[in-house]
């Protein structure tokens, strides 16, 4: 998801990219990550039932796994995390990489 290759840290001991050797469990808030009700979006009643059945389901809170931080100029920090995606029937998988926002992500405590 992320290739630092090109990438070196100026200080070590602060690093602005901090990658995980294990991704961790989160919960994305999709609402958050993708404002996706702000324009282009048609009507509900507008929306074909093929669409509405078999398109991307991107609503709510998703699973997904943060595989690293990194930081932003303006010190904002962004979490690089895979999101499990479904149709509404959720007969259909995907997994997508997405940069999102630190206040849409969640980890989800570990289970012993």
């Amino acid at each position: 998801m992320i290739n630092t290759d090109h990438w070196t840290e100026r200080w070590p001991d602060h690093p602005v990219i901090r990658t995980f050797d294990e991704p961790r469990a989160v919960k994305v808030d999709i609402g958050r990550a993708l404002p996706l009700g702000r324009g282009g979006a048609s009507r509900a009643d507008h929306v074909s039932m093929r669409v509405k059945t078999s398109a991307l389901y991107m609503s709510g809170y998703l699973d997904g796994a943060l595989k690293f931080w990194a930081k932003m100029h303006d010190g904002q920090w962004l979490a690089g995390v895979t999101v499990r995606v479904t149709d509404a029937g959720g007969t259909n998988l995907v997994e997508i990489d997405l940069l999102v926002t630190a206040d849409a992500v969640t980890e989800v405590p570990a289970t012993s």
